[in-house]
């Protein structure tokens, strides 16, 4: 399953924090449990079986199973708790593939989803139940890309990160290494092997897949010709567009114009029928 179209429902949410006598009952859950471990170490009895979990935990508990906890006196916890349902978009349950816990350690970027999460959640403003609801997608992309998407679990370097995003705002221009150098704050030689590091491809094949990608997206909309996608994107050369365009894609960027006026043609003579 790819989980890409999730459907989640948060049935609680609560920024927890402990007393030495807290406990959860034992009771068998009909949501799936998701709890991260702020600060401090509790014990989770999951289907019989008990837990150590400590701070940069996460504790996934699946729909189902049969739960208790408590905290350590010593070192008592502090928590997000997530109690949600998550469909398909048949309806269908679906069932995280997390192991019932792991460690994603303190990251930044969790905290402050957690943190306006917590925010949006207490003020309880009209509407607050959708910005909710795509925090809680944006906290299980996190944990997806943690625990799930291959060759994602790697925090990119913030020099590189910054280069990425001028990079993805000026695909219509363009781009030099020297100068993405230059904004990162580092020699050309050492970004050129930064980035290979972290991204897995040179500074200009990563450059040249967004731009594709992004010709790609232009072209789909129906609105343009090859030749104006690939100006779009910065290339003057329409034969080396096209050339990379299908080295990178596999096929020509003719294709999808082509495919677009075919599904044009069959809705019409759906329409006429």
């Amino acid at each position: 399953m790819e989980y890409i179209e999730i459907n989640p429902q948060i049935e609680l949410f609560i920024n927890r924090h402990s007393s030495p006598t807290w406990i959860i009952e034992d009771a068998t859950i009909d949501f799936i449990d998701l709890t991260y471990i702020f600060k401090g170490r509790a014990y989770y009895s999951i289907n019989g079986t008990v837990h150590e979990v400590n701070q940069g935990d996460l504790i996934c508990i699946p729909k189902g199973s049969r739960r208790s906890a408590t905290t350590d006196p010593t070192n008592l916890m502090t928590s997000y708790a997530l109690n949600i349902h998550l469909y398909d978009l048949k309806g269908e349950d679906v069932q995280l593939p997390f192991p019932l816990i792991s460690h994603i350690g303190e990251p930044e970027e969790l905290h402050s989803l957690y943190n306006e999460l917590t925010f949006e959640w207490l003020k309880k403003n009209k509407g607050y139940e959708l910005k909710a609801r795509a925090l809680l997608l944006l906290i299980l992309h996190y944990y997806f890309k943690s625990l799930y998407y291959k060759g994602n679990n790697v925090s990119i370097d913030k020099r590189i990160q910054k280069a990425i995003r001028y990079i993805l705002s000026n695909l219509q221009n363009q781009i030099e290494v020297e100068e993405l150098a230059s904004i990162a704050g580092l020699t050309t030689a050492y970004f050129g092997t930064l980035f290979k590091k972290y991204i897995g491809a040179s500074v200009k094949e990563y450059i040249n897949r967004m731009k594709i990608n992004n010709a790609e997206n232009i072209l789909l909309s129906g609105e343009f010709t090859v030749q104006e996608a690939a100006y779009k994107c910065g290339f003057e050369d329409i034969y080396y567009f096209s050339k990379l365009f299908k080295k990178i894609k596999g096929f020509p960027p003719s294709r999808i114009l082509l495919e677009n006026r075919r599904s044009d043609r069959q809705e019409i003579e759906t329409l006429s029928k």
